[in-house]
C-alpha cells in the first residue's frame, strides 16, 4: 500500500539540516521545536505481524470478522501478505466498531491486536506475534523538516548512546531474523507504523517519516523537556 511504502525505518546518523528552514514552510499544527533534542521517556517496541502463510483459522477468523465491520466486500485484500489491513475514508463510527471488537475479542497467546489511525480517517490494524518483540528505552529524540521528503516532519531517535552497544547488536539480530516481515512499531503503546522490513538494520539511529503531526505533538510534549536547542536559520 502506498502509505505503508513511505513509512520506512531508515538508518542514519544524526546530522544538522543543510538547507535553511523557513517558518512559512512548517506545518501550522506542529508544536515541537525543530532541531531540538528532547529528553523523552519512550518505550519503543518492534513486533512482527503474523504472515498469512503461518496464520491458522484461529487467527484468520477474528481478522476477517474485524475487516467485515468496515468493509462488506468479500474481495478485500490484506497488506504485505500479513494479517494487516488498512482502509481510508473511515468514519468515527467505523473506528469505534473496530476498536470495540478488538477489545472484546481476545486472541490466543502469544498473539495480540494492534490498531492505529492515520490522518483522522485511515484505519490500520492487524495481529502481531509477541514472541519476537524487541523493546528499547529511548531517552532522547528530535524532529526536523526534510526537503527530500516534501518538507514533512521527520522524527529521529537512537536505540543506543551513539556507540556500538549490546542493544545495537540485539536489534541487528532481530532484523536479521525477521527480514522481509512486516513489523508493527509502537511508542509507549501507541501504534506508529507497520512497514515491511527490507534490510538488516546495523546501527542504533532511526528516522520515522510520515508520522501524523498530532501524534508527534503528543509524544514530544507529554512529560518531555527540550535539552539542547540548535539555531534555526530564517530568511529576513
Amino acid at each position: 500500500m502506498k502509505k505503508l511504502v513511505i513509512l520506512l525505518l531508515i538508518l542514519f546518523a544524526f546530522a544538522k539540516m543543510q538547507a535553511q528552514t523557513h517558518f512559512s514552510d512548517l506545518p501550522d499544527t506542529l508544536q515541537v521545536d525543530l532541531d531540538t533534542k528532547y529528553a523523552v521517556r519512550w518505550s519503543v517496541t518492534f513486533t512482527p505481524v503474523v504472515s498469512q502463510g503461518s496464520a491458522t483459522m484461529e487467527l484468520f477468523e477474528p481478522m476477517f470478522n474485524a475487516v467485515s465491520l468496515i468493509n462488506e466486500s468479500e474481495k478485500f485484500q490484506l497488506a504485505n501478505s500479513s494479517l494487516l489491513y488498512e482502509q481510508s475514508d473511515c468514519t468515527t463510527e467505523q473506528l469505534a466498531k473496530v476498536d470495540e471488537y478488538l477489545h472484546q475479542t481476545p486472541l490466543p497467546s502469544p498473539y495480540r491486536w494492534f490498531l492505529g489511525l492515520y490522518n483522522n480517517d485511515t484505519i490500520i490494524f492487524g495481529i502481531k506475534d509477541s514472541t519476537e518483540t524487541f523493546q528499547a528505552d529511548v531517552a532522547e529524540a528530535s524532529v526536523h523538516i526534510e526537503p527530500l521528503y516534501g518538507n514533512i516532519p521527520v522524527v529521529c531517535f537512537r536505540l543506543d548512546n551513539g556507540e556500538p552497544t549490546e542493544i545495537t547488536q540485539a536489534f541487528k539480530d532481530f532484523t536479521e531474523r525477521n527480514l522481509l516481515k512486516t513489523i508493527a512499531t509502537e511508542i509507549n503503546g501507541l501504534f506508529i507504523m507497520a512497514p515491511k522490513l527490507n534490510n538488516v538494520i546495523e546501527g542504533g539511529a532511526i528516522e520515522i517519516t510520515s508520522m501524523p503531526i498530532p501524534l508527534i505533538n503528543e509524544l514530544f510534549l507529554r512529560d518531555t523537556e527540550p535539552e539542547i536547542k540548535d539555531e534555526i536559520i530564517t530568511d529576513e
